[in-house]
């Protein structure tokens, strides 16, 4: 048990972690990509409903 803590930590010491400043530019990517997506599903959700809602309004006169 003590060696494969010991192999653990071992593996750590030879990670290369990333600087603070590295860190902070990947979280703000984070956030850049979340917002995108957001806004792209928000535009993709409100075509949607409309262009259906647009549809079922000018189809169903046709039927009766």
């Amino acid at each position: 048990m003590f060696k494969f803590i010991g192999s653990i930590v071992q593996e750590m010491k030879l990670t290369t972690w990333p600087s603070r400043k590295q860190s902070v530019r990947d979280f703000f990517m984070v956030i850049e990509y979340t917002i995108f997506f957001l806004i792209f599903i928000m535009i993709f959700d409100w075509v949607t409903q409309h262009g259906i809602t647009f549809s079922v309004d000018h189809l169903v006169p046709l039927l009766k």
